[in-house]
């Protein structure tokens, strides 16, 4: 019986329908069982969909899809295509091949054509990255809330600081759902010309305070993980010093449940100065 349910404990042994099944088919290939080919074909839709899957079904999935790739064999691939007028082939005997293709600003175009009798399937993917100060603010499942203030506890412009000034940066996270969420990240990146302040190590005790499991303090930045049950909201402080004279870009933070993608918010940065 290969028609999975979903089981109560799959969150805490991040199980789900599609790891059991990448499982089976794992099994059927060792058996050579006849039901191989349509198991295959439902992973490899459900690895192509918008589907989120946790980096454990994504990775037994493609797991068993290469054990298959490898037992089956198969002519290989022999694409010719054509992309923004330029003809390019491609001839492999893998079963897969990846290509980088050259586009213009504006419309592009690309032809394929299969010179083999088996079925190829195709995916076109772009990626970029947004200018500084062009990001994307994004929210879902959590809200967040940032402010600055000096150390007698009033709210700063933090556009423009004097070198050397003393100051804590406080975040709060919110869960905006009726249902607790676990393995929440938080990653909060600092400018350049600023300092963070980690005294943790010394007689003063760590002057980063949260409600956090656990805290990693880098050079550039402070990652958080910790839970919120639902409606939640929690705080994070790190203290900073603005040390370094210049213009500089403070990124905007992003907070996300680390096994969920229905949580996740991000904000947009700014520039800031630090002066004399």
């Amino acid at each position: 019986n290969i028609n999975f349910k979903p089981l109560k404990n799959n969150y805490y042994t991040y199980g789900s329908i599609n790891r059991n099944r990448a499982m089976a088919l794992e099994t059927m290939v060792i058996t050579k069982d006849k039901r191989t080919k349509d198991l295959a074909e439902t992973i490899a839709k459900d690895l192509s969909s918008d589907q989120w899957m946790s980096t454990q079904t994504t990775a037994y999935s493609l797991l068993a899809m290469g054990k298959m790739v490898i037992t089956n064999g198969g002519k290989g691939i022999k694409v010719s295509y054509n992309s923004n007028g330029k003809s390019h082939t491609i001839n492999s005997s893998n079963a897969l091949a990846q290509r980088v293709l050259n586009i213009n600003e504006g419309s592009n175009t690309i032809t394929l054509k299969n010179n083999y009798e088996n079925l190829v399937y195709v995916r076109i993917l772009s990626a970029g990255k947004l200018p500084l100060g062009k990001e994307l603010a994004e929210q879902r499942g959590l809200s967040t809330n940032v402010s600055y203030k000096n150390l007698k506890g009033d709210k700063i412009d933090i556009s423009k600081l004097k070198q050397g000034e003393d100051f804590v940066a406080t975040v709060q996270i919110t869960n905006s759902k009726n249902y607790s969420i676990n393995d929440v990240a938080l990653t909060q990146i600092f400018p350049s010309g600023w300092e963070i302040i980690n005294t943790r190590f010394t007689d003063f005790g760590s002057s980063t305070t949260s409600q956090a499991r656990f805290t990693d303090i880098r050079d550039d930045r402070v990652n958080f993980y910790f839970d919120l049950k639902q409606k939640e909201t929690k705080t994070f402080n790190v203290m900073l010093n603005a040390s370094y004279l210049g213009k500089y870009y403070l990124p905007g933070l992003q907070a996300e449940a680390m096994y969920d993608n229905t949580f996740f918010v991000r904000n947009k940065g700014q520039w800031i100065d630090v002066e004399k």
